[in-house]
């Protein structure tokens, strides 16, 4: 296998985690049933992935969050997961496999261990929303649909920035401080680089040095699904620049790329 395809397999990984799973931070935030879901749910699981993210998944007082796992600092996990590898974690996602539960195998088995356990009844019906729109029993949520898909580009940005071969490069060269990644009074994000790193905060930034700023939800929407280009937005004034353009530019290489590992 090339190094070309094993470093696309591994970003993919972590977008899986902090992107694709880590989205449920903002569904379970924004959407009663969801938030019902996990109301009484207090608990912590670990995704531990060989050469991948050690992703640290936390239900606690009707909130979710999706840390990075560390040793000694974090939560102590009451279930534990183990993939071999990133491509194996990948399968696990798209329900080719199942990982190896090393702590916690009957609370695993209670959780997620089958299509109607809490975790896959959530992850499923916000996987219909932010792919199709709708509900599984096919009400419409178009709104919903593309503000969890801005949460979730948000977050792929930052570990694409990370860990893929050219957003890295881009990452690498981006200046310190936080983007403001907002649709215009409806949903914000923040893109940090700080200590050589990129992270996401799916919330509004705080003290940012540059504004990427859709119009409206359909804007968004439309660039999220790859119909239209940041370069052709900008141009109708559709998604505003402004702050320090440096950042900016090194954001829309990574943004270029995200699309690939959004599918």
């Amino acid at each position: 296998m090339s190094q070309k395809v094993t470093n696309a397999i591994k970003t993919q990984a972590f977008v899986n985690f902090y992107a694709a799973i880590g989205t449920l931070e903002k569904f379970v935030e924004l959407d009663e049933w969801a938030k019902q879901q996990v109301a009484n749910i207090n608990l912590s699981i670990w995704f531990n992935v060989s050469d991948g993210p050690d992703g640290l998944l936390t239900f606690e007082d009707g909130r979710v969050n999706a840390t990075e796992y560390l040793p000694g600092v974090s939560k102590k996990p009451k279930i534990r997961l183990y993939c071999k590898s990133p491509a194996n974690f990948n399968d696990v996602i798209a329900k080719k496999a199942m990982p190896i539960p090393l702590k916690g195998l009957f609370q695993t088995l209670k959780f997620m261990g089958k299509p109607d356990s809490t975790f896959s009844v959530l992850t499923d019906e916000m996987e219909s929303i932010m792919r199709n729109g709708k509900r599984l029993d096919g009400t419409d949520e178009a709104e919903l649909g593309t503000k969890l898909a801005f949460y979730c580009m948000a977050a792929a940005l930052a570990q694409i920035g990370n860990h893929e071969r050219l957003g890295k490069l881009a990452g690498e060269r981006m200046h310190d401080g936080e983007i403001s990644i907002e649709i215009k009074d409806v949903a914000a994000a923040t893109i940090i680089k700080a200590d050589g790193k990129l992270s996401c905060k799916l919330a509004k930034a705080e003290n940012p040095r540059a504004f990427m700023i859709f119009d409206s939800l359909d804007t968004a929407s439309k660039l999220i699904n790859s119909e239209i280009d940041a370069m052709s937005c900008l141009a109708s004034g559709q998604l505003t620049m402004k702050g320090f353009i440096p950042m900016l530019d090194d954001l829309n290489k990574i943004l270029n790329i995200v699309p690939k590992y959004l599918r």
